[in-house]
């Protein structure tokens, strides 16, 4: 049977570099998908010699991806996208396949879909592997709930954290997307400057390895080597590192569906060594809005953690266009979910998208 592989997000930094990375081990990836970079998507197929693309802007081609999923076997599945609409096409793709690997970077998704998507997953008999440098570093670990007293996860501090004297009122947009490690796009870079990221994994963390929300921190560790620290109950710690590159865990899903070691760019793994590369500290600084909110945040409920994640998307929307300040976005995401305590169970996907749509139809602040 043909080893199909489908990457959904093909022209953003991931996706670039794991066609890259495919390319250079000959191996074929049979379809990509974007949502509007037609231009880059038409480059990458030619460049790379792939047989299908999509781009989803067109109705042409939403119905051309259609067909295309219900006539193929799909061995590999990259969601390297943005976004919980693509919940649909996951429901689509899982659906009708099994024994399939799904590799989701993201983090909408996992947190939109939560314990639904990974039960779904299960039933079809399908293995899911985490792409986020914390969640993946995680994927070998015995990460059983009874086992673990607690996980931390680590964040590299992103633009301000070593920066003690930086007034948070008076940063420019372009410091605040300026990350010192990596290039990412707007919304990540902002979320990573103000720590909203960490909420957000630590909602993943939790959904993926099914454990106690109440069990995971993150740490602070400027190198971002360490990716997370497992302390059990039996007072054995594990410490996951790996160099912070992300054709790490891109390529972990190629070793899985082909049986054999994948050829990557080279990597310092001499880091080991370096004992600064293990500096780690307890967050503890006032200055960000999320040190004030995070347990709150922490044991929201599913429908709760989908509208912090929408309004968290929202608040990009309205700090880009100048309509909101930088320093008020944890506040404004709080402020609208402290007035709203609903609860909801979801029986399947279909339920989650259409919740999804619906409160951002009757929300005035989505329109």
């Amino acid at each position: 049977m043909k080893n199909r592989i489908l990457v959904i997000g093909s022209t953003g930094q991931l996706g670039s570099k794991l066609l890259q990375c495919c390319y250079k081990n000959d191996i074929a990836v049979d379809a990509i998908v974007c949502f509007q970079n037609l231009k880059k998507i038409l480059k990458q197929k030619n460049k790379f010699e792939i047989k299908n693309h999509f781009c989803l802007n067109s109705t042409y081609d939403q119905n051309l991806f259609d067909e295309y999923i219900n006539k193929n076997k799909i061995k590999l599945i990259y969601f390297l996208d943005y976004g919980s609409d693509s919940l649909e096409y996951f429901e689509k793709i899982n659906s009708i396949n099994s024994n399939s690997i799904f590799a989701i970077a993201n983090k909408e998704m996992i947190i939109a879909g939560g314990s639904v998507l990974i039960n779904r997953i299960n039933l079809k008999k399908n293995i899911f592997i985490p792409l986020d440098s914390e969640h993946f570093s995680l994927f070998h670990s015995n990460t059983q709930n009874n086992h673990i007293s607690k996980i931390y996860i680590t964040a590299s501090g992103g633009p301000f954290y070593f920066k003690k004297k930086i007034n948070f009122k008076k940063v420019s947009f372009n410091e605040v997307i300026n990350h010192p490690k990596w290039k990412m796009g707007i919304s990540n870079s902002i979320d990573s400057s103000n720590f909203i990221n960490k909420v957000l994994e630590i909602f993943e963390v939790s959904i993926i390895y099914n454990v106690d929300i109440n069990k995971i921190h993150f740490l602070v560790s400027k190198e971002a080597f360490i990716h997370s620290i497992i302390l059990y109950k039996d007072k054995t710690i594990s410490i996951n590192c790996f160099d912070n590159d992300m054709i790490i865990p891109l390529s972990k899903p190629l070793t899985y569906l082909f049986k054999k070691e994948i050829k990557i760019n080279k990597v310092n793994s001499s880091k080991i060594f370096d004992f600064s590369n293990f500096n780690i500290e307890t967050f503890n600084d006032k200055r960000f809005k999320i040190k004030k909110y995070l347990n709150y945040f922490k044991n929201l409920n599913h429908v709760q953690r989908i509208k912090f994640m929408l309004l968290n998307n929202y608040s990009h929307t309205l700090y880009s266009a100048n309509k909101l300040k930088y320093n008020n976005i944890v506040d404004y995401i709080y402020n609208h979910l402290r007035k709203d305590s609903s609860d909801l169970k979801f029986k399947n996907i279909k339920d989650i998208v259409n919740f999804i749509k619906k409160f951002k139809s009757k929300n005035e602040i989505f329109n």
